[in-house]
């Protein structure tokens, strides 16, 4: 379903629109997803999934300039997205009067040409219903380490998206989250649901020109590396048995302890092919790439305290498993 476009400008009210995202380790791209998002979402609700890489003292800068942040702290080692991401979107949504939620990770940034029509579409969602937008994966420029995150990571993208038709969008919670308490934000964040219904209910979904969302899950070897090896060690820590959880972070881990490395070649293979099964995989070359730039000109100001190797940031996680959830 769709919401179309036919509202006249005095039907359009000023709605409160809200961003919720579980973060962890994203120094690199932390005060660029915040600064961009914020200058089409009126706050973000950020859950800290106990960093240790400067992430935190850098979402205390933004907080400090007085940003329309709430920072929730998270120390569990292990990596429990979906209900994490439902109570903060259920807070927000009660607490901050918000009309919806947009489900976010750190990786990922709003292109909205016009908030007004993005207001426009979201007064077309019927009443309890939640929507969704578009999930457009990002190929940089350089896979080059210590490279700012800038227009460069958000150039180009695939032409053509690969992924099971339930992994094209990205939820956003509407006010139904909170009549309806069985209601969660899946995990990975692609739709709002209850797990007692057999047969996902529809959600409304934003055209892509209205709004989407630009991902860029690959930025440099050593943030993918810490990524896919803590993010699949803490799918781990959840002990759940359901082996489809991170699949495509395992699938990446394998390898690396298998001795496999990420070279230029291969982070670009990664980049092209990023959430698909390994049988899916298609080489780089054969895959066609667009230009569509996301508009990015904010100024950056905060780096990390201390730059920490993949190394460094696995014992610290494996310190907050050895300890339970105390970072050092």
């Amino acid at each position: 379903m769709s919401p179309d476009d036919g509202h006249s400008q005095a039907e359009v009210t000023s709605m409160r629109l809200w961003g919720v995202s579980m973060v962890r380790n994203e120094a690199d791209v932390i005060e660029a997803f915040v600064r961009h998002n914020l200058g089409a979402l009126d706050g973000l609700a950020i859950v800290d999934h106990g960093s240790f890489d400067g992430t935190a003292e850098i979402l205390g800068e933004l907080q400090g300039e007085g940003l329309s942040l709430r920072i929730v702290g998270d120390p569990e080692p292990a990596f429990l997205q979906s209900s994490r991401i439902t109570d903060v979107a259920r807070e927000t949504l009660r607490d901050q009067g918000a009309d919806f939620v947009f489900a976010l990770d750190a990786d990922e940034f709003l292109r909205v040409p016009s908030r007004e029509h993005l207001e426009r579409a979201l007064l077309d969602v019927p009443p309890g219903m939640h929507a969704v937008a578009h999930w457009l994966t990002y190929v940089p420029d350089s896979f080059a380490d210590g490279v700012p995150f800038g227009a460069g990571h958000l150039r180009r993208r695939l032409k053509v998206e690969r992924r099971p038709p339930w992994a094209f969008y990205k939820a956003i919670a509407g006010r139904g989250l909170l009549e309806r308490p069985d209601d969660r934000v899946t995990e990975g964040n692609h739709q709002v649901g209850s797990p007692n219904e057999s047969v996902a209910r529809p959600h409304a979904r934003l055209r892509q020109e209205v709004a989407f969302i630009a991902h860029a899950p690959v930025r440099s070897r050593s943030q993918l590396e810490s990524k896919v090896i803590i993010g699949c060690l803490a799918y781990l820590a959840r002990q759940s048995g359901d082996e489809a959880l991170g699949f495509h972070w395992r699938d990446l881990y394998e390898d690396l302890r298998a001795g496999g490395t990420l070279d230029h070649q291969r982070l670009l293979e990664i980049a092209c092919n990023y959430g698909l099964a390994r049988g899916e995989w298609r080489p780089a070359s054969t895959i066609e790439l667009t230009e569509d730039p996301v508009p990015f000109e904010h100024a950056l100001r905060y780096r990390p305290p201390v730059a920490l190797d993949t190394l460094r940031r696995l014992m610290r996680f494996a310190e907050t498993l050895a300890v339970g959830g105390k970072t050092r």
